[in-house]
């Protein structure tokens, strides 16, 4: 606001209404991975915002962009899973960008992401997971990241195994659902030290080659994990490149769990009981205050408890996802899950300006 009132910046605009509805896609299991999202990532509109971001890259980093590019390719040859290397090299054609930086996008969501999931039971026991995605607002890339969002029904035989909030080209899942089973989100775990302690991490775990993207995971458990319980189980004890938090949400009462996760274990898992119905992760440990500058978890906290568990609903979980800070310019897209019944929504966010309290 400052900047726009001292003439700096120009005032933001968008031309959307809030919320928009993310359109769906199938991604057909039964095709050799490099042809599953060659359709997909065809579209006009995909292909341009992907080489714009790429463009941007060269821009701003001049003298290492071709340093990034490589190491994409060679991590993409050489460490991420054959499968979805293979759908990254088949979309990367599609989309007219190199192999080297779609994987790069890929890495990109385990560094720079400020999200807020919650989990709530209802009082005849139904359990409801509500997410907002924030990312990086800057430069042209929460405009962007809303262009390429896309809900993807993965499918095989036709039907539907379990569906997914993306983005076009990320092949990992960040925001995921299992009708009849549970759904999952994943929140960026703040580095203490920043963006370099998290490169040790990530250097450190493709050295040890048995760790794996926190967003990978989620799509092997999605793909092989049928009930709430293994899930848990496998997204708490799997080995991962970096810290993150895991918010989920069963079909059964007190299904409800925040995993804090560090590389190679849970640090600690949070679930619904008897005495606590809902819970709200951002990326801090929620047994330490948030930080003042970044404080959603607050005012999200007081607007669940403002509504109570008699009157919770997916509707008034999404009254606090509107809730500022809670909905700021990084929110890019909002989901709302039930799997008991089986319900599954996304939107993309357009917060007006000057989007503060």
């Amino acid at each position: 606001m400052i900047c726009v009132n001292k003439g700096y910046c120009q005032k933001p605009f968008n031309t959307y209404t809030d919320p928009q509805p993310i359109s769906e896609d199938i991604v057909n299991l039964d095709l050799p991975p490099n042809q599953r999202l060659t359709a997909i990532c065809n579209n006009p509109t995909y292909q341009n915002i992907s080489q714009f971001l790429v463009g941007m890259a060269a821009q701003l980093l001049p003298r290492i962009h071709g340093y990034l590019e490589e190491f994409g390719y060679l991590i993409n040859r050489n460490y991420f899973p054959s499968e979805y290397a293979q759908e990254i090299q088949g979309c990367a054609a599609s989309l007219g960008i190199s192999e080297g930086w779609l994987a790069m996008f890929n890495i990109g969501y385990e560094i720079s992401d400020a999200c807020t999931s919650m989990v709530a039971q209802t009082p005849d026991g139904k359990i409801l997971h509500a997410r907002n995605l924030d990312f990086f607002d800057g430069m042209g890339f929460t405009a962007s990241l809303k262009e390429l969002a896309i809900v993807l029904d993965y499918q095989t035989k036709g039907k539907t195994l379990f569906k997914a909030t993306g983005f076009a080209g990320y092949v990992g899942v960040l925001s995921g659902f299992k009708a009849g089973a549970f759904s999952a989100t994943v929140n960026t775990r703040f580095y203490p030290g920043g963006i370099g302690d998290f490169f040790y991490e990530v250097i450190a775990a493709i050295r040890e080659r048995n760790a794996s993207l926190v967003t990978f995971l989620t799509r092997k458990v999605f793909t092989t994990q049928n009930d709430f319980v293994s899930a848990l189980n496998n997204l708490s004890n799997d080995e991962l490149i970096a810290d993150v938090y895991y918010t989920m949400a069963g079909a059964a009462p007190f299904q409800g769990a925040v995993i804090s996760r560090n590389r190679f274990n849970a640090s600690d898992v949070w679930q619904l009981n008897s005495d606590r119905w809902f819970e709200v992760q951002t990326n801090y440990d929620h047994w330490e205050a948030a930080p003042w500058f970044d404080d959603r978890v607050t005012p999200a906290n007081n607007a669940m408890t403002g509504i109570g568990q008699q009157s919770i609903s997916l509707d008034n979980m999404f009254k606090v996802l509107s809730t500022k800070p809670v909905f700021n310019l990084q929110t890019t897209y909002s989901i709302l899950s039930c799997p008991a019944d089986g319900t599954y929504k996304s939107f993309t966010r357009y917060c007006a300006f000057p989007c503060v309290e």
